[in-house]
């Protein structure tokens, strides 16, 4: 007899407790709207449990505890007794290891519910740091989930990310972990997964077994779900702005049936009361309301991260950090995350959202050589054809040069031409860069990488004082 189950995906909400810019696609390009919020998530979940209060799933495929200004501040706590009121049943990671992944079982423990990751060990151990897998019960159903965290902590992002810890691509363990929760009588394998789409389809093409994957990390907007290697696959996009809901009806060959709806929470869905009023006192979101909503200058363009080739959002970014380090040319890492900022007053918020942990700026002394291995090396992992080569994330951004690429060339062919200024960069010559974060200027590239004890945020604000930001979506990079 077939059962019916129902699913909430969240992903990627980077903590957008609140509602927010974000974009939309439309005719006329990308459109920035106000959206999202986990008050409209309760609503959407209050909605599917009234319609199946036995069947319902809630699973978060993480980035949940970073991204504004208040969770990087509380290191993650200002987000608890939100996921619990949602009632969240499991989750997996990527930036929420931000504070450490000993600080992120700390967190676990508050949520009363499990982060899984089958794919991240003690280091220099096999054992596990997180419960690989959780069998969950519904209808009488058996509902295996296994838990994959992103794989490139260790690779780009901050000691602190990743300090006793180590990582795998989660293929060989997730493999075992489906086979045990089939042996341990599972009715449906559900794959948590942060690895990124491109990354989560060749997984399902290589590992049999999985019913479902719930794909997260890449901010991919799936209106219809795909199916590779008998495994249906989802992504609901980002920031809180969107979420998936599933129905599916479950037989003894698994799912027999699916019903797929991704859900824009815009102002049409209503934000719930009682989260509403929780949000409103919360101690830490007051504590910084006041100082986070001052004004701080205007911009005379939208602000948004949405496409892969150009931000005028991290020009904002990079011409602060030009303007306070004295460089011409400036680097940033390809986020994802941020929202977008409808042109007019911008206010201290959104600078935060921009880059919420204010980084250092820093400054590097590359050759032209240099520089030119390390964006063929960026563009390779943002656009390899071997999705496991694939370090997500858009191209890096930059300001103070122009790089023309051909995207279907092999690694190490892609580039063209760069220009520095009015000139060609030279292979041979030393350029002085400013940058944030090792995810834009690795430390393997360069000499003399120092802290100019300047922060980003600051280097904006202090932008903003001289007058409007009023360059827009100008190309750093110029396919070909």
């Amino acid at each position: 007899m077939a059962t019916t189950l129902s699913i909430v995906q969240l992903n990627d909400t980077h903590a957008n407790l609140l509602e927010h810019g974000d974009v939309r696609y439309s005719p006329g390009g990308f459109r920035v709207e106000t959206l999202g919020g986990y008050a409209r998530i309760m609503t959407k979940i209050r909605e599917m449990r009234r319609e199946d209060p036995e069947g319902l799933l809630v699973l978060d495929n993480g980035d949940t505890f970073h991204g504004t200004y208040e969770a990087v501040q509380s290191r993650g706590e200002v987000m608890v007794p939100y996921l619990r009121m949602l009632g969240v049943d499991a989750m997996t990671f990527h930036w929420d290891a931000a504070y450490s992944p000993a600080h992120l079982l700390t967190l676990q423990g508050e949520l009363g519910y499990p982060v899984l990751a089958c794919n991240v060990y003690h280091e220099g151990t096999r054992r596990l740091y997180f419960k690989p897998a959780a069998m969950l019960a519904r209808k009488g159903l058996k509902i295996g989930v296994v838990g994959v965290a992103s794989n490139i902590i260790r690779k780009n992002m901050p000691q602190a990310f990743w300090e006793g810890a180590e990582f795998t691509d989660g293929v060989r363990e997730t493999a075992a972990q489906a086979r045990k929760l089939r042996k341990q009588g599972a009715d449906l394998v559900v794959l948590l997964s942060h690895l990124g789409y491109p990354q989560d389809v060749e997984l399902l093409k290589q590992v049999p077994g999985i019913d479902l994957c719930l794909s997260g990390h890449t901010h991919n907007r799936i209106t219809a779900p795909q199916r590779f290697n008998s495994a249906y696959i989802i992504q609901s996009g980002a920031l809180a702005s969107s979420i998936g809901l599933l129905r599916l009806t479950v037989g003894k060959k698994g799912i027999t049936g699916i019903r797929h709806e991704y859900v824009t929470l815009d102002r049409s869905v209503k934000m719930d009361r009682e989260m509403s009023r929780a949000l409103a006192r919360d101690p830490i979101l007051r504590k910084y309301a006041a100082w986070l909503g001052e004004p701080v200058g205007r911009t005379a363009v939208d602000l948004h991260r949405a496409s892969s080739f150009y931000s005028a959002m991290d020009n904002l970014l990079l011409d602060g950090i030009r303007a306070a380090s004295g460089c011409e040319i400036a680097f940033s890492n390809g986020w994802r995350y941020g929202g977008a900022v409808r042109k007019g007053v911008l206010r201290r918020r959104d600078l935060y959202a921009i880059v919420p942990m204010d980084p250092e700026i820093r400054t590097a002394r590359l050759t032209g050589e240099e520089i030119r291995a390390m964006l063929e090396d960026n563009l390779e992992s943002t656009f390899s054809a071997q999705p496991f080569h694939q370090m997500g994330g858009y191209i890096k951004r930059n300001a103070g040069l122009k790089v023309y690429f051909k995207l279907e060339n092999p690694y190490g062919q892609r580039i063209q031409k760069i220009f520095a200024g009015d000139g060609e960069l030279r292979a041979d010559q030393l350029y002085k860069v400013a940058y944030v974060t090792r995810q834009a200027v690795p430390e393997r590239y360069g000499r003399e990488h120092r802290g100019t004890g300047r922060r980003a945020v600051a280097a904006m604000e202090a932008l903003l004082e001289k007058g409007p930001f009023r360059r827009g979506d100008t190309e750093g990079y110029v396919p070909v």
